[in-house]
Parts: structure tokens; sequence; C-alpha cells
């Protein structure tokens, strides 16, 4: 299908974004990348309507459970399972959530009945019904607020009157029919976004956005995405890129992660066979306790090198800012670390350094599986490792690769079960093995240099 179109298909006029030639070129490749994959699994038997349906199934709960969590709602998956089959209250839990559980789940299934319309483009008639299932007696539900509202953590101020809501949401909706032939992937993350910033519910925005872009996969026959709640901060840091500057690169890129991600759930679920086995369940333990130390380490390493890069500014005015993304790895990726898989997302904090007088400098902190020259050098014993990014001044992805250009190494890495022995890859190959305190002076001695 993709061989079809090109850019021009990638349309943005009418909504609060843009971007670049280059950007939408290469959202175009990687769209017909997707495209490709999608078409090996479909004639490869892994995408017919009965497994869909079987991993729709699978995910059901997981996808309930997430979206909600990202509310601030503490229900399991197990437990939303529960809350949702047998209808009762969960001890240790608020009774709402049980209620919310609930209704998000309905909403989601009614979602499935709506991307079956495949002739009707996502619309205002179809979002409020869903938004009522979800919020179901509560005030507003299925309704267009007619008061301001302030999103919490976000300088963004979205539109305050009931006018200026359906002002802005009916050209929401005349950009869905108007780009009806776009690929999947790429309208539901614009009206998933696009749904955030202009928050037209007084409750619920959240989760009827998540709801929405899944019913464009769907209706266009790809799996359902899953934000999970450790994907929270990336999530919102991505949105609120678009909020602020119009840059909807971040979360285009995040959504296509998350795509690709679930054609890669769906095959594994097509062919794998579910068995319990006590050796796999012990791994399954120690693995747990080295991912625990794993994010305490990266927590510790980069509040040492913020607290010696302002040790430095402050004597020039200057000041290095540290968000920490919490909770950015589960077991799942970890494991698939160890064994040498890519993961989606994997953001672990960004530094915002700014000198009077100086460009400021953005860095972000990454994870990914360790490279092949660090493999061996640890005797071939697979795991995470820290990269870095900087910023992208062209281009769909808002961040960059920095490589040779990395602050002090371009990787490094903890040794296994250890939270302050590093092994740190140079740019010149060679290996530099050192303690928590040593890494993060060394860092952030890299980094005043390319302040300077």
């Amino acid at each position: 299908m993709l061989n079809a179109w090109g850019k021009d298909m990638l349309n943005l006029d009418s909504s609060p974004y843009l971007l670049e030639s280059i950007g939408l070129q290469d959202i175009v490749e990687r769209l017909r990348a997707i495209e490709e994959r999608v078409g090996l699994l479909r004639s490869a038997g892994s995408m017919t309507e009965q497994t869909l349906s079987a991993y729709y199934g699978q995910k059901r709960f997981e996808q309930v459970a997430e979206s909600n969590a990202i509310e601030g709602n503490t229900l399991t998956v197990g437990e939303t399972q529960l809350a949702v089959m047998k209808g009762i209250t969960i001890t240790g839990h608020d009774p709402g959530y049980v209620r919310d559980a609930i209704a998000l789940d309905a909403a989601l299934n009614r979602v499935l009945d709506l991307a079956r319309l495949q002739e009707t483009p996502t619309n205002i008639e179809q979002l409020k019904e869903v938004h009522g299932i979800i919020l179901g007696e509560r005030l507003g539900a299925g309704s267009f607020r007619e008061e301001r509202v302030t999103i919490r953590g976000s300088a963004h101020v979205p539109p305050r009157t009931w006018e200026e809501v359906m002002s802005q949401m009916e050209e929401w909706e005349a950009w869905s029919m108007q780009n009806r032939d776009a690929p999947a992937p790429f309208r539901s993350a614009v009206l998933h976004a696009w749904l955030t910033n202009i928050h037209p519910f007084i409750d619920g925005n959240g989760r009827v956005s998540r709801a929405i872009g899944n019913l464009e996969l769907i209706r266009s026959g790809y799996p359902p995405i899953i934000f999970k709640k450790k994907d929270r901060d990336q999530y919102l840091q991505a949105l609120s890129d678009g909020d602020s500057a119009g840059d909807i690169r971040s979360f285009i890129e995040l959504v296509l992660d998350r795509v690709d991600g679930s054609l890669t759930g769906l095959e594994l679920s097509a062919r794998k066979a579910q068995y319990y086995n006590p050796a796999i369940q012990r791994i399954i333990k120690t693995r747990e306790g080295q991912l625990t130390i794993w994010l305490t380490a990266i927590k510790l390493i980069s509040s040492i090198v913020q607290y010696n890069l302002n040790s430095n500014l402050d004597k020039v005015g200057g000041r290095a800012d540290l968000k920490i993304f919490n909770d950015f790895l589960d077991l799942d990726d970890y494991v698939d670390l160890c064994e040498a898989r890519s993961i989606s997302g994997g953001w672990a904090f960004i530094f915002n350094i700014q000198v009077p007088g100086m460009p400021k400098l953005d860095k972000l902190g990454f994870v990914q599986h360790r490279s092949s020259e660090m493999y061996q050098y640890l005797g071939r014993v697979g795991g995470p490792s820290l990269y870095w990014s900087r910023t992208n001044p062209s281009g769909y992805q808002r961040w960059t690769r920095d490589g040779d250009g990395s602050p002090f190494a371009v990787e490094v890495t903890a040794q296994t079960g250890s939270g302050d022995e590093w092994v740190a890859r140079l740019a010149d190959g060679s290996f530099v093995e050192l303690n928590t305190t040593e890494l993060a002076i060394k860092i952030a001695d890299a980094l005043l240099t390319q302040i300077g």
C-alpha cells in the first residue's frame, strides 16, 4: 500500500503540528519498513483475524491496567482482570479504580466494534461515545467541557471556552476526514496527540486519546499498542514537545516504536507454547534483582553528574537541570537486553544545561543492549548499556545518537549485579573500568567541555 504514496500523504495542514520535509521523508521510510513487516506477517499467517483476536484477548487486561495506571490507578493486571470479570472491590485500592477498570474495558470493547466501520473515519460522534462509556454516569461523560482546565505538570494552556473547544474539535474531525487514507500509525499518532492538546473533556482525556489511537490501528488490521506506566514520563514528555513547539517528532517515533513492539508480540504469541519451567522461574527472580540494581545505579550516576555540573556551573551563573524517567525498564525489557534484543523507549534521563551567553546543551541518556564490543570484553555476557543522544536539528526524530561525540564514553555499563563497578567503551575502542563517582566526574567534565 505504501508504494502508492509518499510524504505528500503525511499531511499536517490545519493541525497544530509541523514537520520539515526531511522529517516527513524519514517517517515515510519508517512506515514503509513497518508495512513491509506487516506484509510478511500476514503472508506467514501471523496476522489473521483469529490471531489478532487471540492477541487482543491476551493483552486486553494489560491494556486496561496500563492505561489506567498512567492516570494513577493502582490495580495490577491480575487485579484488573478480577475486577472486570467479577466486578468486586479489590482490598487495599480505591473502589473507584474498579469502576474505572470496568468502564475502560467496556470502552475498548466498543472500540473493536467501531473498528469494523471501515467506511467511517474517526469522528466526534465516535469520540464522544467512547468517552461516555469511560466516564459512565459521572459529570461530563460524552460532552465537551464548558469550563477552563489545566493540565497537571504542563505549561500548555488548552482552549478555554466551549466555543474554542468546539472549533478546534471540528478542525480535528475535518483533518480525520480529509486524511482518511493516510497510514494508520501516522493517523493514530496525530489524532491521539491532538486530542490531548485540545483536552476537550473535564476528565478522561488521556484514556480516551489512547483508545482513539488504538481505534485507528485496529481499523487497519494492526494489533493495539500499549503505553505502560513505566513509559509515563517519556509519553508525557513527547506530548509536551508537541504542545510547546508543535514538535510531534518524538510522539510519532514513540507510536511507531510501540507498533513495532506490538507486531513482535503478535508474532511471538502466535507461535509460542505456554509452559511452566521452574529453572526459568529462578532465572526470572535473579534478573528481577539485577534490574533493581541497574535502575538504582542509573539514577545515582545521573544525580552525581548533575551535582558535579552544578558545582562548576554555579560559578558562571549556569545551571544543569535533570529529568529522570522513573522505572523506564521493566523485567521484559531487561530480559530482552540481556539476550541482545533491542527495546523500544529506554529513555533514562535528560540533561538541560544552560550557561549565559552560550547555546543550550541538551543530552538524552538512553538504554539499549550492549554492543558486540562490550559483549566480547565482558566475556560474552549480555545486558543493558547506557548511550547518549543529542537534539536533532533536522529530521523527524527529536534525538539522534551522539556516537563518538558522547560525553567521555560512547557506551557504559555496570557489571552484572553491581551498582558501583562500571565499564566504559571509549571512542578509540579502548575500555576503562571505574567506579560510580569516577565515571560521573568523567562524564560531567566532558559535558562541561562540550558547553565550552
